[in-house]
């Protein structure tokens, strides 16, 4: 593997990254504070550090804009970013979660949480080629 592969690897392979670009992806231009609100689990210096590596791999980008001199932040997905997030999609719909024959629709609501991190128990992860 390239270099550039291992650092998105590392990137993704953490436990809130791929959640918190999902959130991006679906809520364009959201702030740093409603993404702490959509993901009440996360403390902020985690949730600073995994936009921080977002940016650093191009997968988001950050825009500074001052409003009656207060500071807003808004994050928004790269082209690479939602490419990404297409491929995720695809995988998304060919996981089955707990033996569901939906797959995962939103990995805040399954009880694996973020990542597949189990919450709630030891359940396996079915890939459709192992039904």
């Amino acid at each position: 593997m390239t270099c550039s592969t291992i650092d998105l690897l590392n990137v993704l392979g953490k436990k809130w990254d791929a959640t918190i670009l999902e959130e991006i992806i679906n809520n364009e231009g959201i702030n740093f504070d409603k993404l702490l609100s959509l993901n009440s689990k996360i403390y902020p210096k985690t949730l600073n550090k995994a936009l921080n590596d977002l940016i650093k791999t191009g997968l988001i980008t950050k825009s500074v804009s001052y409003s009656n001199k207060m500071k807003r932040s808004e994050y928004k997905t790269t082209n690479d970013g939602k490419e990404l997030a297409s491929i995720f999609e695809s995988f998304k719909n060919k996981i089955k979660c707990n033996g569901l024959e939906e797959g995962i629709k939103d990995c805040r609501t399954c009880e694996k949480g973020p990542n597949g991190n189990n919450l709630q128990g030891s359940y396996p992860i079915k890939v459709e080629k192992d039904l």
